[in-house]
């Protein structure tokens, strides 16, 4: 592709992104007339606008830029009618896929959550087995588990549809899997970006030393290395580490709407094609006073 062709796709995505927000303002708008003859009440309205304002500007502010070009993390602030929105995203390769990653990375994730080493490769252990297809004979054995366990169900045998399932597994405590569900997710691929992933999740990672997670840490914020730089930094690591492009990025959301501040997680998945050029997969919010 040549210059000029590069410099028209770049020129539309930002048309776009303009023509996207001036849209979220005018949702905005239209949700604080309209409110009045609405079952819901205004203040959850303007809520939904800002936070859906909010989730436009993300998704564009990906389709700005070529894939191989897109920023795995940033943040910004915008106004959208009366409110304000304070928004920080990161791709989901930051956090460890419980459907895609190595068995000795998803035990290394609980080992640094605090469980014993034991028991982190047995939890290790049940998630690659619920997410996967076993043979009769392993079928039967996973069964037994969880029978032990005093459980009335079986592994699923199949990917987790939610993060939240890692609380169904025989051995996990409820505190131990509040704290992985900062760390995990089901939109990853398999391996982590060191460049935005938490020092927890780097930690995480068989192989990785200290020097290195360091050097990921304090490296600028731009182009990425090529593949050969990227295995020479991660050294023992680099088979479970990667820095290309994710299409999935969550986004966590502070809409100031009035006197009160909401917070909403949201994860997108941006579309290469299609008539949408994003999916909400995940929406999570505390308008209610939960979660």
């Amino acid at each position: 592709m040549n210059r000029r062709e590069d410099g028209f796709i770049l020129v539309a995505a930002l048309w776009m992104v303009a023509a996207l927000a001036f849209l979220a303002s005018a949702y905005a708008s239209y949700a604080l007339r309209t409110a009045p003859s609405a079952s819901l009440p205004e203040e959850r309205l303007r809520a939904e606008a800002a936070i859906r304002a909010a989730i436009d500007l993300c998704a564009f502010r990906q389709l700005a830029w070529p894939k191989v070009a897109r920023p795995d993390a940033g943040a910004f602030s915008a106004e959208v009618g009366l409110n304000r929105v304070d928004v920080v995203y990161r791709s989901e390769s930051a956090r460890v896929d419980l459907n895609a990653a190595p068995r000795d990375l998803i035990a290394g994730l609980f080992a640094q959550l605090g469980a014993a080493p034991a028991v982190a490769g047995y939890l290790a252990d049940r998630i690659v087995a619920w997410r996967g297809r076993l043979k009769d004979s392993d079928r039967e054995r996973e069964a037994s588990v969880y029978i032990k366990a005093g459980l009335a169900y079986r592994p699923l045998g199949a990917p987790f549809d939610n993060a939240m399932e890692i609380s169904l597994l025989p051995g996990m405590s409820p505190e131990l899997a509040h704290r992985a569900l900062g760390f995990v997710t089901i939109f990853g691929t398999g391996k982590i970006d060191p460049f935005v992933a938490d020092p927890i999740v780097l930690a995480a990672v068989p192989g990785m030393t200290a020097a290195a997670a360091n050097s990921f840490a304090s490296s600028p914020s731009g182009a990425k290395p090529d593949a050969s730089t990227l295995a020479r930094m991660a050294g023992s690591a680099k088979d479970y580490v990667s820095a290309d492009p994710n299409n999935y990025v969550r986004a966590e959301i502070l809409a100031s709407v009035g006197a009160r501040r909401i917070r909403a997680e949201i994860v997108l998945k941006i579309a290469e094609s299609g008539s949408s050029p994003y999916e909400i997969l995940y929406w999570r919010d505390d308008f209610d006073g939960g979660g």
